[in-house]
């Protein structure tokens, strides 16, 4: 039994030393840093342009130009790059009436487009277009040196140089605008 009750009094022993380890005062964190982040979504970049069929004006015949207002073009870059840069292009079809024989087309290299001063909103350098022949493609309004959020919206003027013989009729085509 001597036996029992030391194996006891050993096991006490050894439990309240255990206990006694862990009775001196805790160190606790006085600060803690947490990593966190946000994300800003980058939005595209897009163009506008009047829809339907505008009228650009009329002449009688003999005259050597028709100008008109196409209506408002804006384009959009939501892309917020720290430095961007778009230029919009314009290009144009023939002009015909009729059976599209000589004196009945406006050729493409015939018709200018002046941007105007652009209504802008955003960091950058915007430059309209003075009077360029549309051909194939001209600049129509660019942005260089841009940052952030961008727009810019302008009413062009399309001008149609007229042969001396050009016949009298409704001119039909297509005024094509593009960003990149």
């Amino acid at each position: 039994m001597r036996r029992h009750s030391t194996a006891l009094a050993l096991v006490a022993a050894a439990a309240a030393s255990v206990v006694g380890l862990g009775a001196g005062t805790a160190n606790a964190a006085q600060t803690g840093g947490t990593a966190a982040t946000f994300a800003i979504n980058a939005g595209a970049i897009s163009i506008t342009v009047p829809t339907g069929t505008v009228a650009l004006g009329s002449v009688a015949t003999g005259s050597s130009t028709v100008s008109g207002s196409l209506g408002t073009v804006a384009v959009s870059d939501q892309r917020a790059n720290l430095v961007s840069a778009w230029t919009t292009t314009v290009t144009s079809t023939d002009f015909f009436t009729g059976t599209h024989t000589t004196n009945e087309t406006v050729p493409n290299t015939s018709i200018t487009y002046t941007s105007g001063t652009p209504t802008t909103t955003g960091l950058g350098a915007f430059t309209p277009s003075l009077a360029a022949t549309v051909g194939t493609g001209a600049t129509a309004v660019s942005l260089a040196a841009g940052s952030g959020v961008n727009t810019a919206s302008w009413n062009p003027t399309i001008t149609f140089n007229l042969a001396a013989a050009q016949v009298a009729g409704t001119y039909s085509g297509t005024i094509t605008h593009s960003v990149a």
